[in-house]
């Protein structure tokens, strides 16, 4: 009877189950999401502002959770642990080495980029790793993550009407 879904089952059911605790579960799921863990904090997003919740306090919430969860990133990049940044985040020394040349390219700039699904997790940890400045960086990653959460509330208030019907089919 039951066909297996694969893993957006299990991150759309904690996301239900986030969503039902409001600020918290959005602030809880945006620092998980930030943690290489498929949270899906986009749907947990969205789906706060379809349930009416203030847009501009999910904004702040989602982004200062995203933002903390990637401070964590960052600090355990920064400690310069490979076999601790290979074990825990799969990310092989070659491919941290191939990051050099972008650190030196383009430095804390690309922290506008960590929120972006997998080459932004690879910079995080490289930002930290090479040990970018960390008041401009993590300044960065803020607005580079705001940026993210920004979007899609944009993106909801031309498209709003046309989730919800799509959602209500369901």
């Amino acid at each position: 009877k039951f066909k297996y879904m694969g893993p957006e089952i299990i991150t759309l059911t904690v996301s239900e189950f986030l969503s039902a605790y409001g600020y918290y579960g959005l602030f809880i799921g945006s620092f998980l999401s930030a943690l290489f863990i498929p949270m899906g904090a986009d749907i947990l997003f969205v789906g706060m502002l379809a349930a009416g919740i203030n847009p501009w306090v999910c904004l702040l919430t989602a982004t200062t959770g995203n933002w903390l969860g990637g401070l964590v990133i960052y600090y355990i990049g920064r400690s310069g642990n490979k076999e601790k940044i290979k074990r825990w985040f799969h990310i092989k020394e070659e491919r941290l080495e191939r990051q050099k040349v972008k650190i030196d390219k383009y430095g804390s700039l690309l922290a506008l980029i960590v929120w972006i699904p997998v080459i932004g997790d690879v910079a995080n940890v490289a930002l930290g790793f090479y040990h970018t400045k960390p008041p401009v960086t993590l300044f960065l990653m803020f607005f580079g993550r705001m940026f993210r959460f920004l979007l899609w509330i944009i993106l909801y208030f031309i498209y709003a009407n046309r989730f919800v019907n799509f959602i209500n089919k369901f």
